[in-house]
């Protein structure tokens, strides 16, 4: 089992990119480069997963639309945490023994949580010929990490 926990472990590092913890396992050594600890102060210093606010004009949504009004774009972004879940260890377990096939290429699995919304609302504006419009599920309303 402590063998499964430190590949575990190993993976999880290259699949997120934390070289600096792989080589300190392989070399016995923990000390970060200048870039390492920069990279690694950007990451913490990121927010956790939430609702963001963004003021632009219509025609800067990219839909075609033609229209001065300003309207407030809502979406999801930030950090979520990286926790290993039974299903991960025994598929990184199963890939390393052989019994799974390997991703093909441009295909692959993704074991890290993102932020996406989990409810959408709708947006309605009046264009330069004086329409109303109405664009479902635009926005986001509430977000959390998934996966």
């Amino acid at each position: 089992m402590k063998i499964l926990l430190n590949v575990a472990v190993l993976l999880c590092c290259v699949h997120r990119d934390d070289g600096h913890l792989l080589h300190s396992l392989l070399d016995g050594e923990g000390q970060e480069t200048g870039r390492q600890g920069a990279a690694r102060a950007r990451r913490d210093a990121e927010s956790p997963c939430g609702l963001r606010m963004l003021l632009l004009r219509v025609r800067e949504l990219g839909l075609g639309y033609d229209s001065d009004e300003t309207v407030l774009f809502k979406y999801c972004s930030g950090t979520c945490p990286f926790v290993r879940s039974n299903h991960d260890l025994t598929l990184t377990n199963l890939l390393l023994r052989g019994a799974l096939p390997p991703p093909l290429p441009g295909d692959s699995w993704h074991s890290s949580p993102c932020c996406r919304p989990t409810h959408h609302e709708d947006l309605a504006f009046l264009d330069n010929t004086h329409r109303w419009h109405k664009v479902e599920e635009l926005s986001a309303a509430a977000c959390t990490c998934v996966g």
